[in-house]
């Protein structure tokens, strides 16, 4: 793995695992349905870029598509709002990323790593499309929130943290693809 890759990689992981930190901290059990898929896409994520690659990448793909709803259909109506959107948005654009432009395997020493899913053509595009629309509405987001509740308050800051941190790793995953 070159130094690009896994610098690039590490960006990824750390802006996935600071962004579990928001709706984690309002309730581990509470909130399971917001931070539980974001766990997911984090392993997903380690496994495929700089793990053993223990589970095919269009596996990966599709347990992150079935689990992408979830941060809006298991919460109450009341408590939903942007940031349940954003991590369901961000989900899918992972999704496609994922299963359109990344090895799908790691290589070993000696191996060339420009297998790819088998998804190509005009997909990585639109994957790479819905990822920037992804990260344009994770800015817009971070931007309100911070400006609508003021820059003091603690848990509107840390939604913004979250929303920034997607829009790290989907811009750390588009770099990787490219």
């Amino acid at each position: 793995m070159n130094t690009t890759h896994t610098t690039l990689s590490i960006v990824m992981l750390a802006c996935c695992a600071l962004g579990m930190w928001s709706p984690m901290r309002e309730g581990i059990v509470r909130n399971l349905s917001q931070w539980g898929p974001m766990a997911l896409m984090l392993v997903a994520m380690a496994d495929t870029t700089v793990g053993p690659g223990m589970v095919p990448v269009l596996v990966w793909g599709l347990l992150l598509l079935l689990t992408s709803p979830l941060p809006l259909v298991l919460l109450p109506k009341d408590r939903r709002g942007g940031m349940e959107i954003h991590r369901s948005l961000s989900m899918v654009a992972m999704f496609a990323i994922l299963v359109t432009t990344l090895p799908s395997h790691v290589a070993g020493p000696g191996q060339q790593t420009h297998a790819h899913s088998g998804l190509g053509g005009v997909n990585p595009v639109l994957a790479v499309a819905l990822a920037g629309a992804v990260i344009g509405y994770s800015i817009i987001l971070a931007a309100q929130t911070l400006r609508r509740n003021g820059r003091g308050h603690r848990r509107h800051t840390s939604a913004s943290l979250e929303a920034i941190s997607s829009a790290g790793a989907l811009g750390a995953m588009i770099l990787m693809s490219a």
